[in-house]
């Protein structure tokens, strides 16, 4: 029965280290997607239009 036990442990202990790694990984990514487009937007909410007429 402790054998069982012991394995069982072991078994929840490895399910929940691999769903934190998970958890973890996935907010990296939402982080540097957010910073990504943050850079490549530059300044999106700005609601001034600077650029040149074409006509004049």
């Amino acid at each position: 029965m402790k054998k069982v036990a012991s394995i069982f442990a072991v078994a929840l202990m490895a399910l929940g280290l691999t769903t934190y790694v998970i958890e973890n990984t996935a907010h990296e990514f939402d982080d540097l997607n957010e910073l990504s487009n943050m850079i490549a937007c530059g300044d999106c909410d700005s609601k001034v239009d600077e650029r040149e007429d074409p006509w004049g």
